[in-house]
Parts: C-alpha cells; structure tokens; sequence
C-alpha cells in the first residue's frame, strides 16, 4: 500500500518559471487521498525558504517539512558528525547554513557555487582539506545515503 509520493521538483513540478500543466491538480489529488507528499530538489543554487516561496508563486504551498533538500542533508550530516561547514556554495544557498554552530573540526561542502569558483576560493578550501577538514560528496553508504 502506497503511503507516500517523492515529487521531484525541476521538470515535475516546474520547469523553470512555469509550472508543469496538471501538477498543482495532481499534487492536490495526491493530498486529498491522504498521501503523504515530500517534495525533493537537487539544487544547490537556492536555499529551502526561496524554493518555498517559489512553490508557493506558482500555487503551491509546501510546508518546510515537506521538502527536502542537499543543504538540508549536509546540514544534518554536519550536525550528526559535530562538523562546523566550511562552505564552497552559491551565495543564496548559505542562508542554508547561517545559524549552523557545529564543533572545532571543519567539513568542506561543495555545491554549485557559481562565480565563486575561482582560484582563491578553491585554493582556500583545498588547504583546509589539507589540515583535516572532511569532504562532503555524494557516495552510497548506510551511515548517512547521499553524503
């Protein structure tokens, strides 16, 4: 028995300003039978409140708790691992991490930083893998899938 729907947001709910002809109806659907709805992105270029307010232009509205997304993973795995980020992401996406204390050894989370790449940048975050700090990537392991 069905309990849950994953729904990819980029090309399932929008495709770039517009949303997908039918999905509001479906999601709307979905809700009314009583299954429970997680909306999931991949994106690194946004944080959780703009993706939320993003839903909510194109008339649907989402609770926080419904969508997951990467920060939200690295924000976790950080705190599970008493890890203090050190961030190579874009801008809008560090909002993500703003209140994040975590403890005195460092990991280094990666996203689409846009502009930001640059030598400096990833100069400074080579060294502080140099000095310890762990390197947050994709990779399938029980402790923690996706990080």
């Amino acid at each position: 028995m069905i309990s849950g729907v994953l729904l990819d947001l980029a090309g399932v709910i929008y495709d770039g300003e517009e949303v997908i002809p039918g999905a509001t109806d479906a999601v709307a659907r979905l809700r009314e039978a009583g299954l429970l709805i997680r909306f999931v992105s991949n994106t690194t270029r946004s944080n959780k409140q703009a993706l939320l307010q993003r839903l909510a232009g194109l008339g649907l509205y989402a609770t926080s708790d419904e969508l997951f997304t990467p920060a939200q993973a690295a924000r976790e795995w950080l705190d599970k691992h008493d890890r203090s980020p050190y961030l190579l992401v874009h801008p809008d996406l560090a909002l993500d991490f703003h209140d994040l204390a975590g403890g005195p050894q460092k990991a280094l989370v990666v996203g689409d930083a846009g502009e930001a790449f640059d030598y400096q940048t990833l100069n400074a975050a080579f060294r502080e893998l140099v000095t310890g700090a762990e390197f947050l990537r994709a990779r399938a392991e029980p402790d923690f899938p996706g990080c």
